[in-house]
């Protein structure tokens, strides 16, 4: 009976097996061209604006309290991101910025170096949803990185970070970026590791900037009326 049994099974399973392996074939016969057709169609669009961060390292103690450092810093930030690709879309961010202020334990300090700086990367998925029409909030979580030169070391962020955003369409090719932006990073990357470990190090950006964009139009607009401007599709 137990022989009937497995030869019945093998009989259904190698008569259903081409047809399995049919179906396989036309899922990545359709994956391969998708894919090459979002390249071969790629749509950019590029912002730039002026961007803060606040960035804090900690040292833990165990006889007294941590040792926090922070620093705020300013600069310029130019970002570009991918619209309506295969699956999602991406972005990849690269800003400068020269402190204003830094502190120690609360108590401001004054830089020793005046050529003090940071350049910071960000790649990361993006997830676009619209709300009320025209309001698009952005999502991401991505890899974050950032090179500081401070008093004492060249410093090495690498870690993950996150955005949550908006973008308010002002005309037919002209918007407003406002981006929120957190990463945890590993700050033992360059040669304080051996001397000066620190125990946490996190920031926190805000970006405030403009798009503008002649090939990936926005079909609904503030500025301009109503009537001349096609209706959101649902």
């Amino acid at each position: 009976m137990k022989k009937h049994f497995i030869l019945l099974n093998l009989v259904i399973f190698f008569s259903l097996f081409p047809v399995i392996s049919q179906e396989t074939e036309v899922k990545k016969n359709d994956f391969i061209p998708q894919i090459v057709n979002s390249f071969l169609n790629l749509n950019l669009v590029f912002d730039e604006g002026v961007s803060y961060c606040q960035l804090t390292r900690i040292e833990k103690l165990e006889d007294r309290s941590n040792f926090v450092r922070e620093t705020m810093m300013a600069g310029p930030f130019f970002q570009l991101q991918t619209v309506d690709f295969s699956f999602i879309d991406y972005m990849f961010k690269i800003s400068a910025y020269y402190p204003v202020y830094s502190a120690f334990n609360g108590m401001k300090q004054k830089s020793k170096n005046m050529f003090n700086y940071a350049i910071n990367a960000y790649l990361g998925m993006v997830y676009t949803d619209t709300q009320f029409g025209y309001i698009n909030l952005n999502y991401s979580l991505g890899l974050h990185y950032m090179f500081q030169v401070t008093d004492e070391w060249f410093m090495h962020y690498v870690g993950l970070g996150g955005m949550v955003g908006l973008q308010i369409p002002l005309t037919k090719g002209w918007s407003i970026i406002e981006s929120n932006f957190i990463a945890f990073d590993n700050p033992n990357l360059g040669k304080n590791r051996s001397i000066q470990p620190f125990d946490a190090a996190y920031q926190f950006q805000i970006d405030l900037g403009v798009r503008y964009s002649k090939r990936c139009k926005n079909s609904v607009y503030v500025i301009n009326p109503k009537s001349k401007q096609k209706p959101a599709e649902e």
